[in-house]
């Protein structure tokens, strides 16, 4: 939910931050991270139908299950933010920085606060001592300054792609992105579940949503003014689809009905409402 989140959100963090700070492109930084939220949720569909004792999100723990809700939250934050904006309605920005992203980071930290709380006691003792730690540490560093490279790398493909194809920044973003960036949580949670760990799996998937949107913040400190009052339509048509999707999730996540065949109602909507609003994000920039 946070250590496994947080690395595979590392590509949203650095190709985001290259978007909006050295490109100027805010439609596929904002893009990427809404974009990679929508494939995650879109990821849980597979996941479903590859776990064979019931629905996957009616078998994942109540630690998970309170990440599910506080996705929600945050990016109900976002998207109220964002109208406020449109409408010259919001309070003044702290800076360069908007209120919103305050609450979002507060929000976070009241999250991390309670997980940490709950599950204290539920430490595994079976680490590896002496070199082996120092070697992972290592070994993960050194892959993290390889997605920083890589992410540098993508958002300028992004940019030529905008440039050369006429696709606009959303569409770009929130697809081609959003997908390239997805890639590690797409193997993180297929060899979880492939291991047995269906509830790393999910966690894995509702811990990234809920960081990637906490990387508007950040977003927010490389950008002239708040990020969220320069949304276009299109940006907020895809906030919209992340707070259908995770309400969707917390339907599934509270619901007690079994599945009658290998296909769930909850995450097969999912999937389908993710897919018809990439095709709605062609049209409206």
């Amino acid at each position: 939910m946070f250590f496994l989140a947080v690395a595979t959100s590392f590509p949203e963090i650095v190709t985001g931050a290259t978007a909006v700070f050295s490109l100027g492109r805010i439609g596929l930084g904002y893009g990427d991270i809404v974009g990679s939220i929508v494939v995650n949720f879109m990821i849980l569909f597979s996941l479903d139908y590859l776990y064979k004792k019931g629905r996957i999100l009616s078998g994942i723990s109540d630690l998970t299950r309170l990440t599910g809700f506080f996705v929600p939250v945050v990016t109900g934050v976002v998207l109220v933010a964002s109208m406020l904006r449109a409408l010259k309605w919001a309070p003044p920005a702290l800076g360069m920085v908007g209120i919103e992203s305050v609450v979002i980071v507060v929000v976070y930290c009241m999250y991390l606060r309670i997980v940490s709380t709950r599950s204290k006691g539920e430490q595994e003792s079976n680490h590896d001592a002496g070199g082996s730690f120092w070697k992972i540490w290592i070994k993960f560093f050194f892959l993290l300054i390889i997605v920083m490279l890589l992410g540098v790398w993508i958002a300028k493909i992004g940019d030529k792609i905008v440039s050369n194809t006429g696709l606009s920044q959303t569409f770009t973003g929130t697809l081609i992105l959003g997908a390239a960036t997805s890639l590690p949580e797409i193997i993180v949670s297929f060899a979880a579940l492939k291991a047995g760990s269906v509830d790393m799996a999910v966690a894995n998937i509702l811990g990234s949503n809920l960081f990637d949107i906490c990387i508007i913040p950040f977003l927010d400190l490389l950008s002239k003014e708040p990020i969220l009052g320069m949304l276009t339509p299109g940006q907020m048509l895809a906030t919209t689809l992340v707070l259908v999707l995770s309400g969707i999730v917390i339907a599934g996540i509270v619901s007690k009905k079994d599945r009658p065949g290998r296909f769930s109602g909850d995450t097969s909507l999912i999937f389908a409402l993710g897919l018809i609003g990439f095709v709605l994000l062609y049209f409206v920039k």
